[in-house]
Order: C-alpha cells, then structure tokens, then sequence
C-alpha cells in the first residue's frame, strides 16, 4: 500500500496572491493606454464627422432658402438639419462647439463686396479638456473642408486668432 502526502490547503499563500497582482498589474499598465488612445480616436473621429455633417446640412440649408445664404445654429436646428436636444455644448461629446454665419444680408462691410459673396460660415469644435495635446480642434469652413488646428511651436495665438494654423485633413 502506497502511502500519499495529502497536503491540507484552505487558501492561497502570500507569494501566489503577490505574483497573481503583478500579472494584473502588469496586463493594466499596457492595456489603460491603449484603451484611453482608442477612445481618444473615437472622440475625435465623431467630432470630424459631425463637422462633415454639419458642412452638408449647410449646404442643403443654402439650397433650400431663396437667399442662399448659410444658417446659424437656431435655423438649421428651427428647419430640422439638427435634430431636436442638441446644443452647441452637448452636439459632439467632449467637445464644445462655436458656429457663425455671415450671410450677405447681415453683413455688408465684409471685405468690402456684396451679394454672395460674403456668404460664409464656420463651426468649431474645441475639446472640453484642455489638457495639451489630449484632444485636437477641428474646423469646417464653406469650402467643406474640415481642418485640424495645430499648435504653434512658439505657444503662439489661440486657436481663434490666425486661420494660418489650420490643416486640412485628407
């Protein structure tokens, strides 16, 4: 008759809960990142497509009114382009949005020309969190080109100050 050890074991020790936790521990520090950058990417990704959005339902907006000219917030949101709840602060998650509309009506001063030709607009959208570099800014223009801001290497003029920093994005 063999005789076997029977070892009574009610738990872990200390040492395998220690290297249990650093395994955790370890697949944590590489996933967090990975997962904080592909939100990151998704936040930005809808920001640029909502400008898309934005920039379309602009033009439909011009192609329905007999002025032709581009709307505020209030009037696409008025004719239905934007769907009912939304804000300029809760359209894009994370970000925030400013939006103007120069139509030739409104403001005839503008480079000194009349008619359609000061018919413009631009929507910006501006993270929310201002921590550098987190989140980009995106643009669209009349010209439906959404662009992304880029930070002057001299810590040079707010986003708002100088269209010259502005790229598109292809």
């Amino acid at each position: 008759m063999a005789l076997t050890k029977v070892r009574n074991q009610k738990g872990f020790t200390l040492l395998e809960l220690l290297v249990v936790a650093a395994i955790i521990a370890i697949i944590a520090a590489i996933a967090i990142p990975s997962l904080l950058n592909a939100r990151r990417a998704a936040w930005q990704s809808r920001a640029k497509g909502t400008l898309r959005s934005i920039g379309s339902s602009q033009l439909a907006y011009q192609g329905t009114n007999n002025n032709k000219f581009y709307g505020t917030f209030i009037a696409l949101k008025d004719d239905m382009y934007i769907a009912e709840g939304y804000t300029l602060g809760n359209m894009i998650e994370n970000y925030s949005m400013t939006w103007t509309a120069t139509s030739p009506y409104s403001d005839r001063n503008y480079s000194g020309l009349g008619g359609i030709a000061n018919n413009t607009f631009t929507v910006i959208a501006y993270p929310r969190d201002t921590r550098a570099g987190f989140l980009n800014t995106f643009c669209v223009t009349e010209d439906q080109v959404v662009r992304v801001f880029i930070e002057p290497s001299d810590g040079g003029p707010a986003p708002f100050a100088s269209i010259y920093h502005w790229e598109p994005i292809l």
